[in-house]
């Protein structure tokens, strides 16, 4: 991935505004894409929306705990970078942190010299990773089935699904929230559960052709839910 038009792209989740607004101008100052949270509804809002590199998480939060932000984000966002930034310098907490999926713990006051260092550190596992599996490349709007042999170019609205059911908690999300980001995102009418299908349609003719033995769906309709992604998909920003 190309560093220079590509930037690492961190969320910040800490319930104090100020120190917020600070790491988050800090950061920027230094070429990277920073957005900002105050919660886990707030992360799980830009876990639907963007492809995070690395999360920079506080322990103590309004709702949901650091911890258990972490335990759920490694689980349904295995690639991600997580950076504990916390007041809480107990060496049962470090333990806790780095056993429910944290990559580095820091202690607050942390010199941002320092955390910057950490995510460039972090970046070079995170943002250069080898894709493997199916590839969505977002910004030429293309996926790249695992032998790498063709192309299969797709539509905004198939790119954007594709990228949205990949980050949504079990690949799994209810047909209203991906209508809702959809006509969101692609700043359209509001997108009905008819044109939903007829997307999902598109991309069956799309893909199907070029699935190998072991694999046999695409997407999957869960009953009373929405839809499901059964692809194993990386996203790329190039």
């Amino acid at each position: 991935m190309n560093k220079s038009s590509n930037p690492i792209k961190i969320a910040i989740v800490e319930d104090d505004a100020i120190l917020r607004e600070e790491l988050s101008q800090f950061l920027q100052a230094h070429q990277l894409k920073v957005y900002e949270a105050n919660n886990s509804l707030g992360l799980n809002d830009l876990l639907l929306m963007e492809v995070l590199d690395i999360i920079i998480l506080d322990l103590n939060l309004p709702g949901q705990s650091g911890l258990e932000i972490a335990q759920s984000v490694r689980k349904t966002h295995p690639k991600i970078g997580i950076v504990i930034l916390t007041a809480r310098t107990a060496l049962a907490d470090r333990i806790k942190s780095y056993e429910h999926g944290a990559d580095i713990y820091l202690p607050k006051p942390t010199p941002s010299q320092e955390l910057l260092a950490a995510i460039h550190g972090l970046s070079r596992r995170v943002v250069e990773s080898t894709p493997s599996g199916w590839i969505l490349q977002l910004q030429s709007g293309q996926l790249i089935p695992p032998n790498g042999e063709s192309k299969i170019p797709l539509l905004a609205a198939e790119s954007l699904l594709l990228s949205t059911l990949s980050q949504a908690p079990n690949h799994c999300l209810e047909s209203e929230s991906i209508c809702e980001i959809l006509s969101e995102q692609l700043m359209s009418e509001a997108m009905t559960k008819r044109s939903l299908e007829n997307i999902i349609s598109r991309l069956r003719k799309k893909i199907q052709p070029m699935l190998s033995g072991a694999e046999s769906r695409i997407i999957r309709s869960v009953w009373g839910t929405g839809y499901q992604l059964c692809l194993p998909l990386s996203i790329v920003n190039s």
